[in-house]
Parts: C-alpha cells; structure tokens; sequence
C-alpha cells in the first residue's frame, strides 16, 4: 500500500471509523509537486483568510471555496475565476444557520484543487495545502484546504464538499475526521456544481468525531440532540450494524485492513448483496455520465464565471 495512504490506518486507529479510499485517476506519486511563486502565503491552507482577534473563543470555521459566500467571488481553485470572477450576489444555502450563531467566525475561505478535480489536493496557482501529517506529502482533495486548516489548528471546522471522495480523501491523508453528507440532506444551492443529480453533498472536517457533530450542527438544525440520542440508543460497537461492500477491484490489503478493524472493534458486519452492489455501480455511472453543466461565454452563469462542466474524480470503493 502506497505511504500516501498510512494515514487511514491512522485514523482507524484512533476512532474506529469505516473507511472508504478512492482510487485515483493518474499519477503514482504522492509527493507534491513543486511550482512557480504560489499566490497564497503558506501553509497555502486558504485563498483568502481572516485570522480572528487575539483571545477569541468562538469557533473558527474554515469554507471551502466552492461554497458562495455574499460579496466574495467563489474562485473554485481557479486563477481565472479569482482574477475575472463576479462577487457571490449571496450566501449559498448551506450557510444560513451559521450565519444566525454568534459564537462562530469564518475565518476565511480555503483552498482546493482546481475546480474540485482531482484526489491530490494540489493547486498549481494559489498552491498546495500542506500536509500536516508529513508535509512531503499530498493533503488530499479536492478539498485539501479544509482538511489541511483543521489538521494544522487553523480551524476548529472547515466545510467541504464530496462528490466522489473530496471530504474524505483529504481527511484521510491529513489524519482528521471528515463527513461525506447523505445526498440531498445539504443543500447544495449556491455550492459550484460537479454531479448536483446525483453526488454533490456538502459536510465538515474536524479534528474528531465530536468536531463533525458540531460541524453538523451548523448544517442540520437539532443535529447534536439527535445525535446524542442515538448515541445513548447504542453506545458501544457490539449494537451498532454496519454494512460491508465488497467493490471488485479493491486492493486485497485494504479489505483485509477493514475486515480486520470491524472485527476487533466488535461492529455487527452485515455483507451487502450483489444486488445492492449492482446499485451501487449504478449510481457510480449516474455520477460519472450526469448532464454536463455546458454553457457558452453568452450564458448567464458564465457571466459570473461560476460553473463548469462537471467532471469526476475517481472511484469510490472499499
């Protein structure tokens, strides 16, 4: 198994959690790649940031630069759209509830990769976030600047977004804890859209679990209580069922990690089916052949330099 990804076992480790890798489209190494004067100082975690005041105690949250927010431009990792771009008209839907909380501060918008492509993290103009695990290594995206903000202290939460692993690849390479949302919980009005049929999601990266509760909270109204019940409801991992696909192709170590890590932890292992697995390489091809988001120069939406056409990021399995 590559050393890129020595941080999952880190983190199965530490908290137990299923795992899930991608399988990246190109490039064996996973070091980064050195360039040019970036555009951001280091550690290249954010495009634009805002420190908080000195002896702050509210929460400092990170957001990815996919997500608008009022009179800023959504760059999405890009160098023209930084440079041409229009100032979001208003915030993207998912900031309501954070925007109504006096105990958080956004603390400025983070990096990703371009136009949320690509596994590795790595951005070419503004720079690449630092791995705060092994800093000779890729942080992981696309939504490298969020996990790499709450890796380093930067932020106590950070939003992201996934599509096919760009809140928990980074999470994974960066040794903290991501959520990749269920479709459609989110919303993903005023988010720069990769697959918004089928995949697009938006959640938090936080140091721990409890860090992604209260991310959580910021999203999802009333999170944090129905978590606790729940949490009460099942307390250990001897109640607690969880399904096991099995996606062929997947790195025989890498089952074998999870398998094991299930067992030992005590997880009620339910195997999902072929049929269920035939659902879930459907919704693989969903994703992967979705309208495209075309438009011309004359468009309206090109206009504000905001929107591509989506494409996807790898392969999710394990």
């Amino acid at each position: 198994m590559s050393a890129c990804l020595e941080p999952l076992c880190q983190i199965a480790r530490s908290s137990g959690a299923v795992l899930s890798l991608l399988v990246v489209l190109g490039g064996s190494s996973c070091s980064p790649l050195t360039y040019k004067q970036a555009a951001t100082p280091p550690p290249h975690a954010f495009i634009s940031h805002r420190a908080p005041p000195d002896g702050n105690t509210k929460l400092k949250l990170g957001v990815k630069d996919l997500i608008d927010m009022k009179g800023e431009v959504t760059t999405a990792g890009s160098e023209r759209y930084y440079k041409q771009g229009r100032p979001a008209a208003q915030d993207a839907e998912c900031l309501r509830l954070i925007r109504k909380r006096n105990d958080v501060v956004i603390v400025g918008k983070t990096n990703l990769s371009e136009f949320a492509v690509g596994v590795s993290g790595s951005n070419d103009y503004f720079g690449t976030p630092v791995n705060p695990v092994d800093k000779t290594r890729v942080p992981g995206g696309s939504s490298s600047g969020s996990a790499s903000a709450v890796g380093l202290g930067l932020a106590d939460v950070a939003l992201g977004t996934d599509t096919a692993g760009s809140i928990r690849v980074p999470a994974a390479c960066c040794g903290v804890a991501g959520l990749k949302t269920t479709f459609g919980a989110i919303s993903t009005k005023g988010v720069y859209p990769i697959s918004p049929n089928y995949l697009d999601t938006v959640g938090p990266i936080a140091r721990d679990v409890n860090g992604l509760v209260t991310g959580m909270g910021l999203l999802e109204e009333g999170f944090a209580s129905r978590y606790a019940k729940v949490k009460a409801a099942k307390p250990t991992a001897a109640v607690v069922r969880i399904g096991r696909l099995k996606v062929p192709g997947t790195d025989p170590a890498i089952d074998r990690a999870i398998d094991a890590r299930l067992a030992a932890r005590g997880f009620q292992v339910v195997p999902m089916d072929k049929d269920f697995l035939n659902q879930w390489l459907k919704a693989q091809e969903n994703g992967a052949s979705s309208p495209p988001q075309l438009h011309g120069i004359t468009t309206r939406r090109s206009r504000t330099m905001r929107h591509r056409e989506p494409r996807p990021e790898g392969l999710l399995c394990g």
